[in-house]
């Protein structure tokens, strides 16, 4: 027995059980039966951030629909398949995290990549470049950093003297929702618990040889800060395999968009055609030649990923085709055999 709908909010996904807020409190709810039969990819599942309509059925919430997400953070599903793995959605900003601690926990390379997938979103990107105590170059790489994401705020932190901590607490204000995203052992969870002012997140040491963080986070949360604000603490990233488009990637290396618009031709790919204005930038010192190829790398995984895409929903469409044409040829077979009679 299914008694009325109420609309929800998911803050937690575990599996297929969820924790919703809605007017009268946190509760639990699932996803289950018909639901699952007509969610067609993976992209369509709850996620953390969404608006939901929920019902009661026999005791039990069920979540009935999900309702359009206004932004949305994803990466592509770790391996070979070509699926969107929506993080958190309804978001207003992506906060990415990077740690100045050494190790693998901050690179020019890893933050393009982060913020051409931030930029996809359609929510804001900004970058905390944490544990900034720990690191005498903090400014140093700060500034460089706003050379590597031109157009993002950029704010170095430290939970351990309380640097930047206000700073990332004004991007907060009440409705705003930010999501964390980066590696492990960055600290988003220490960064979580410094915002909400109390031990939420459980923490753990990282490893001292390659400063590598455990995967403490083991599910996305979202938590309401003192102001009003929201932030999504999510799962360290063990591989980012870059969901986007190519204006995301122009967004990130602007300065190479910008350039590439003085080039010959219109589909220059900026590997040595005749006339290319980023090739000639790059001989001219403009354009590192890490970033260069960094740029070149992406867009071409970019290419890959838009192609795989493209076979896909083309085998979608012709999968549907083929169930839309048995469909039909079994409702003429049954007009033929009510005719007979």
């Amino acid at each position: 027995m299914c008694t009325s709908k109420l609309i929800g909010r998911i803050v937690e996904k575990q599996y297929n059980t969820y924790k919703v807020q809605t007017e009268t409190g946190l509760e639990k709810a699932h996803l289950k039966g018909k639901n699952f039969q007509t969610i067609q990819r993976k992209r369509e599942f709850p996620c953390v951030g969404d608006w939901v309509v929920l019902k009661e059925c026999d005791g039990t919430l069920q979540i009935e629909k999900v309702l359009e997400r206004r932004t949305q953070i994803s990466r592509q599903w770790a391996g070979n398949t070509t699926e969107e793995q929506v993080i958190a959605s309804n978001i207003d900003y992506v906060v990415i995290v990077l740690g100045l601690d050494g190790g693998r926990n901050y690179s020019d390379r890893l933050l393009e990549r982060l913020t051409t997938v931030a930029w996809n979103s359609g929510a804001t990107p900004l970058v905390v470049l944490n544990k900034a105590d720990l690191n005498d170059e903090a400014e140093y790489i700060k500034f460089q950093a706003e050379t590597i994401a031109p157009g993002v705020d950029i704010i170095a932190t430290s939970v351990e003297d309380g640097t930047g901590i206000d700073a990332l607490t004004s991007y907060l204000s009440s409705g705003k929702v930010a999501v964390f995203i980066g590696p492990s052992g960055v600290g988003k969870s220490t960064l979580t618990n410094a915002l909400l002012k109390k031990e939420v997140q459980k923490t753990n040491a990282i490893r001292q040889k390659d400063k590598r963080g455990r995967h403490t986070t083991s599910t996305s949360f979202m938590f309401e800060l003192e102001s009003g604000g929201h932030i999504i603490d999510s799962p360290g990233l063990r591989e980012v395999q870059a969901w986007a488009e190519e204006q995301d990637l122009d967004d990130t290396f602007s300065e190479i968009a910008e350039l590439a618009q003085d080039c010959r031709f219109s589909d220059c790919k900026h590997e040595g055609e005749p006339g290319c204005a980023v090739q000639a930038g790059l001989e001219k010192g403009m354009i590192s030649p890490e970033r260069y190829d960094s740029y070149l790398h992406l867009k071409k995984e970019l290419a890959f990923l838009n192609r795989r895409k493209a076979e896909k929903n083309s085998h979608v469409e012709r999968q549907f085709e083929k169930q839309f044409s048995k469909m039909v040829k079994r409702e003429m077979s049954k007009k033929q055999e009510l005719k007979k009679y």
